[in-house]
């Protein structure tokens, strides 16, 4: 009897003490103004964990490189959520969830997207990149999805439609899958991270994202964000207000495809 209070203060100790949050990889490089959490600016090798949210205003610009060698380049007024992240280095399996509610980003498959599931979940789609590279857009209640290369799919509701040329992309409208040409370099201020938010070239920064490319494009047509209101496309969109509801896709399906050459909804 004399041993069970110290039974008891070891049990009490070991289910008090906090677990370390996962470290699932780190920023590389930033422009201004990634915050984690709503805490402090990250800085140039800071950590990013499991379950982080990262954000960024109208002229964050960052480079977020994961264990796989996957990694993510953030845009100007970007929210994405590190939602699950397992790794099998030995063999390249896992999965990769992040979650994005508002902005844009680039992400780049790595030894996951090739030997596992690394997807992009959107408040309207969920997107899935193997072995290649992916922008995504979250803009005016929508969801685009524009492959660069590899191969890309796309769900809503259980319907998946499977790209694999470079260019093509695939957006949400009330619940269904639109797929046209959106262009291979739609989003330059994507292509350097010495580039200034809405300008896409050095020098001040502009006030917002600049959409005009893919406004111009065959996809403009299907874009809430390219309403114009004045008869003339826009030029930029001021902000990207987060999105309270979840993502609808995620009934489908989630990563690779049927098949190569896929272009149509695949079940």
């Amino acid at each position: 009897m004399r041993y069970r209070p110290i039974a008891i203060l070891i049990a009490c100790l070991a289910f008090a003490a906090p677990s370390a949050a996962e470290t699932v990889g780190s920023m590389t490089a930033y422009q201004t103004n990634i915050v984690r959490n709503n805490g402090g600016t990250m800085n140039v090798g800071a950590g990013v964990e499991l379950g982080d949210q990262l954000r960024s205003d109208p002229t964050g610009l960052g480079m977020l490189v994961f264990r796989d060698e996957s990694s993510a380049k953030i845009g100007p007024n970007t929210s994405l959520t590190i939602d699950e992240f397992v790794y099998n280095p030995g063999s390249g399996s896992g999965k990769i969830d992040i979650g994005m509610n508002s902005g844009l980003a680039r992400f780049y498959g790595g030894q996951v997207s090739k030997g596992g599931v690394m997807q992009v979940a959107t408040p309207h789609m969920v997107l899935g990149a193997r072995g290649g590279i992916i922008e995504v857009l979250v803009a005016a209640g929508q969801t685009v999805g524009i492959l660069r290369a590899g191969r890309m799919t796309c769900t809503i509701n259980g319907k998946r439609l499977v790209i694999t040329n470079p260019g093509y992309a695939c957006t949400s409208e009330d619940g269904k899958l639109l797929t046209g040409y959106g262009g291979i370099d739609t989003f330059p201020i994507l292509d350097s991270i010495d580039r200034i938010a809405g300008t896409g070239l050095p020098g001040a920064p502009g006030p917002g994202l600049d959409v005009s490319a893919i406004c111009a494009s065959a996809l403009g047509g299907s874009l809430k964000v390219c309403d114009s209101t004045d008869g003339a496309l826009p030029g930029v969109v001021m902000e990207f207000p987060d999105s309270p509801t979840p993502p609808v896709g995620s009934g489908g399906r989630r990563g690779d495809g049927e098949g190569d050459g896929c272009s149509r909804f695949c079940n």
